[in-house]
């Protein structure tokens, strides 16, 4: 499978997931229409999980999706929901990418 699938379908975990958390984190009430689309994109994410489970080691694939979702959700917090990011975050999450790339270079047929 190419390498562009392989990172789209990465990156359609990510959103989902992400957007599945922010639905849920901001919905006024559990039982809600904003409350159950987030609910349906987190479910919709995990079947995602399942596929990068078979397109990609696991030693390579729980690493990759963990961070892009930390650092994925730190941005949705502070863009969408307002919460502050302090220098201290931003190290991490620099961190995190640093890492990330790391693991996507030399990582043979990631």
């Amino acid at each position: 499978m190419s390498l562009l699938i392989k990172a789209g379908v990465l990156c359609g975990y990510v959103a989902l997931s992400i957007a599945g958390l922010y639905h849920m984190k901001n919905a006024a009430q559990i039982l809600s229409l904003q409350f159950a689309l987030g609910f349906t994109c987190y479910v919709l994410g995990f079947g995602v999980w399942i596929v990068i489970l078979r397109l990609y080691p696991l030693s390579l694939a729980f690493p990759l999706a963990a961070g892009a979702l930390v650092v994925g959700t730190q941005l949705v917090g502070w863009l969408m929901l307002g919460e502050t990011i302090g220098a201290h975050r931003l190290a991490g999450a620099g961190l995190i990418l640093a890492g990330l790339a790391v693991l996507a270079l030399f990582e043979p047929g990631a």
